[in-house]
């Protein structure tokens, strides 16, 4: 691939996360307009989304007697409690956690922009891209406990407050490795754009 393609390509992705930009963008006013309304809406009617981890208790027992097991366990089951708040306030702290993720969301997709835009311009060892990539790293790295937390709490409300018959409530904190591991790989990139960098002003310099 020649390097219009290549620059091809990258402006495209600079458009697209743009137009993703703009909608994390109105999404974020419209929920900050929400929650400040929250308080004085009538919300009779709506629905609000917990997510919960539960268990399935001995009085449901699972089996296949088809394959000939009579006895299994249904474990880290997972879902979303739905309830219908008793007031504006209810949905507060919800709305703060949703408003918090578009912010964050909204960070990362502009400074990936940014990083795009250099290399739509054929500037890919910008000296700002490596420091970037590198704020996007940690705050992905960062921001899986904050997530796990926010669910931990979640389930331990869910536990403390809701019952069901067969069902026990669990407060589980949903760790995703996997995050911490795309984070470090983040770090790698941002590293290899730092060593391009330099060695592109070296290059400069000996011409």
């Amino acid at each position: 691939m020649n390097a219009l393609g290549k620059w091809s390509i990258a402006s495209l992705l600079m458009h697209l996360l743009t137009a993703v930009w703009c909608v994390l963008a109105l999404v974020l006013v419209i929920s900050v307009g929400l929650m400040a309304a929250s308080p004085f809406i009538d919300l009779s009617g709506a629905e609000l989304g917990i997510p919960v981890s539960f268990r399935i208790d001995a009085s449901h027992p699972v089996a296949a007697p088809s394959l000939g097991i009579e006895a299994a366990q249904l474990r880290d089951a997972r879902g979303t409690l739905i309830v219908s708040p008793r007031d504006g306030t209810d949905v507060v702290g919800p709305m703060l956690v949703v408003v918090g993720m578009l912010a964050f969301g909204l960070w990362v997709v502009g400074e990936l922009r940014a990083v795009f835009r250099t290399l739509s311009d054929g500037r890919p060892f910008a000296a700002a891209n490596a420091a970037r990539i590198r704020r996007v790293a940690w705050a992905v790295m960062l921001c899986e406990p904050v997530r796990a937390l926010v669910f931990y709490s979640a389930g331990s409300m869910a536990a403390a407050h809701f019952t069901s018959p067969g069902l026990r409530f669990e407060a589980s904190p949903d760790f995703e490795v996997l995050a911490i591991v795309n984070g470090l790989i983040l770090l790698v990139v941002a590293e290899v754009f730092r060593a391009g960098t330099r060695l592109d002003e070296e290059q400069s310099l000996t011409v």
